[in-house]
């Protein structure tokens, strides 16, 4: 997801968020309804003799509320690049700042390389001095383009 924002002193601001499906409260439910399903069945099964089905199904559901965990954290990833009369300012982060980048307009480049591969998704580089910083990797190719040939324009 891209939210562009043009301010009144020039500078424009691209804030890149990945597109989630659910948000926590949503995995939460997800996962309440699916532990619900799961242990009525293997409840089921243990009263009728199979008993060994409960670890199974606990170990399912582990496994579940690991992966629901793990991706709702990477749906807090967030990218925000701001172009200003001089700088061009890459900030990346979940809750905080964990990155900060600056590069001067007058140098910076933007490139957009094809993967290795024709299914391999393509890399959004910002390039300045023989260093490059990636952005945008989990937007789709098509906002991909889009964003690159926004950045070209202001860049």
């Amino acid at each position: 997801m891209i939210i562009a924002e043009h301010h009144r002193d020039g500078m424009v601001r691209f804030t890149l968020r990945p597109n989630r499906s659910l948000d926590w409260r949503g995995s939460l439910e997800f996962f309440a309804w699916m532990s619900a399903v799961s242990l009525s069945i293997a409840a089921w099964f243990a009263w009728q003799g199979a008993w060994l089905v409960l670890p199974f199904a606990g170990l399912e559901l582990a496994a579940l509320a690991l992966g629901l965990y793990m991706v709702s954290v990477r749906c807090m990833d967030k990218e925000i690049v701001s172009i200003n009369e001089d700088t061009v300012e890459i900030c990346k982060g979940r809750r905080h700042l964990e990155s900060r980048i600056l590069v001067r307009r007058h140098w910076a480049q933007v490139r957009l390389e094809a993967g290795e591969h024709r299914w391999y998704p393509g890399r959004l580089i910002i390039r300045s001095h023989g260093r490059g910083t990636e952005i945008g990797r989990f937007l789709g190719e098509v906002e991909r383009r889009d964003l690159a040939r926004r950045l070209r324009k202001i860049v």
